[in-house]
């Protein structure tokens, strides 16, 4: 069986996704304050969602480290903090 990968989406909030953590996909969202911070370490005039795709290695793996923690919410938000 194949799964459907959802592509990630831009709204009023942020940049939505989702990743899977065994077996479990969970709906993350990276704040739009995160993507600014991150835009700024880049150095560029990059819109969120090229800022996303710019730091979408990093954005998943602190997104997948906060589910086995067990951090709540739905979808699971991801804020600048996370990336100080």
């Amino acid at each position: 069986m194949y799964k459907t990968i959802t592509e990630p989406r831009v709204g009023e909030e942020g940049v939505t996704f989702t990743v899977e953590v065994g077996f479990t996909d969970r709906e993350c969202l990276v704040s739009r304050n995160a993507l600014a911070h991150l835009r700024r370490m880049k150095g560029g005039q990059l819109d969120f969602l090229q800022t996303y795709r710019a730091f979408e290695d990093q954005i998943h793996s602190v997104a997948r480290r906060l589910v086995v923690a067990g951090v709540s919410g739905s979808p699971l938000v991801l804020g600048a903090a996370y990336f100080v």
